[in-house]
């Protein structure tokens, strides 16, 4: 189905387009809750801790994937609402091409890398070191999928087609369950079920996805188009978005090599923040569902001139965003306890997992406002902005959470206590950008020219 998103009530056009893209970014989540649960459960907890030191990387890898799509939908987004038809067909192969060849490029890089990765970067414990090479090398060699699949996403979105993807997701999350209880639970392969699983249902995902991309749309079939100026135009849009969720993995990293480094004297902190950051992940669900249907409500409207529209959308959008992050954070509060029990850890473990999860809870409302603000600005084109904001933000938190440390006015709880800091930074960053006006002027459909 394709939408045009620049008529009718905006909070109902970007609700239902957002509905959709939440179901399948819980999906995506659902992954590596289940993946947790069932290793945790079934393995051990000492398993649970390498697959969960991992999360840094695999999250990197999919912030490069999703970056990198972003400048596929904002162009599929504004020409469908500037109506320039004619140009979808060699911008969708365009970035098929792009994101084929950057995911094989990571895949090769994943697989050889990840043992200096872990140990240099993430400082993963020597307990858990060798069960999480032998996870990341895995999952690794998924990644051309994982990008590709993500490219052909990002383009369905773009012309308003949010329910495709959704159902691509279904698949794969049923059959991403059943493999890693096969392979986990019957078969007993430990941490390598559990990636098996992962890349095996990546690959069904992208091949789905891909089928109906070339059903929907038959001009894909008619031969393999490239277009330097629009792969530049991508690449300028999508670049800045990779860097910035890139390098807010590497400030991930920095975190989860924080807490690794008081492994030895906390017992269970490892496992404990592994836990807190899945069920995170899960509030962000509807976070990064409203933020992303504001993006294309917002890059459809630009492109047809109606930033009225636009104005409204971001006001109507922040109520039902903080709405439904609000209503999360206070479940996930109260019953906290039950829900990190959930992972199979120790007493201990749960203790500290559910202090992070409440703590957390209080404040996710300020990032849910900056990164509704974001989409705006990301649907506007500009992504720029975007990325100095997190940079800006994440080195406030890395350099906060390390001094305190190093100081001694805090622990371990350093990688956690520091983010409402930066969320604060980036809101009110997110939100001068929006009231001096400076996004208006970086919408690309107007003036874009392919060679």
């Amino acid at each position: 189905m394709k939408k045009d998103m620049t008529s009718g009530k905006e909070w109902k056009l970007i609700l239902l387009f957002t509905l959709p893209i939440m179901a399948g970014n819980l999906l995506q989540q659902l992954y590596n809750v289940i993946d947790g649960i069932i290793v945790g459960n079934f393995v051990s907890e000492t398993a649970f801790a390498a697959v969960a030191t991992c999360h840094p990387l695999t999250f990197l890898y999919l912030s490069l994937a999703v970056g990198l799509s972003v400048g596929v939908g904002v162009i599929a987004a504004q020409y469908f609402g500037a109506k320039k038809h004619d140009e979808l067909p060699v911008a969708i192969d365009t970035a098929l091409i792009l994101l084929g060849i950057s995911g094989l490029v990571f895949s090769i890089v994943g697989v050889a890398a990840s043992p200096f990765l872990l140990e240099n970067m993430l400082g993963v414990p020597e307990e858990n070191l060798p069960l999480a090479i032998t996870y990341m090398r895995i999952y690794s060699t998924g990644l051309f999928f994982q990008f590709l699949y993500n490219g052909i996403a990002s383009t369905l979105r773009g012309f308003g087609d949010s329910k495709a993807t959704l159902y691509f997701l279904i698949v794969a999350m049923i059959l991403n369950t059943a493999l890693t209880f096969l392979f986990v639970v019957v078969i007993r392969w430990g941490v390598a079920g559990a990636a098996f699983s992962t890349v095996l249902a990546q690959i069904v995902c992208a091949s789905v996805s891909y089928a109906y991309l070339r059903k929907r749309f038959p001009f894909v079939k008619n031969g393999t188009h490239w277009d330097g100026t629009i792969a530049k135009t991508m690449a300028k849009l999508g670049l800045p978005i990779a860097v910035q969720l890139g390098i807010v993995s590497v400030g991930n990293g920095s975190m989860q090599r924080l807490v690794n480094s008081f492994s030895s004297t906390v017992p269970g902190v490892v496992a404990a923040y592994g836990v807190a950051l899945r069920i995170d992940m899960l509030v962000f669900v509807p976070i990064m569902g409203f933020q992303s249907g504001l993006a294309n409500f917002t890059g459809q409207n630009i492109g047809a001139g109606r930033l009225d529209r636009v104005k409204r959308g971001l006001k109507q959008t922040l109520v039902m965003t903080l709405a439904a992050t609000i209503t999360i954070c206070v479940l996930f509060y109260l019953f906290a306890p039950a829900i990190v029990g959930f992972f199979g850890l120790e007493a201990g473990s749960v203790e500290i997992g559910t202090g992070i999860v409440r703590f957390m809870s209080l404040f996710m409302w300020m990032f849910c406002a900056y990164m509704t603000i974001g989409g705006l600005l990301q649907g506007a084109g500009d992504t720029i902005y975007m990325s100095t904001i997190t940079l800006t933000a994440l080195a406030i938190r890395i350099a906060t959470a390390y001094l305190s440390v190093h100081l001694g006015w805090l622990d371990h709880s350093a990688a956690w206590i520091t983010n409402p800091l930066s969320w604060f930074c980036a809101l009110a960053m997110a939100s001068i950008r929006y009231f001096t006006g400076g996004w208006r002027n970086k919408a690309v459909a107007g003036s874009l020219k392919r060679s």
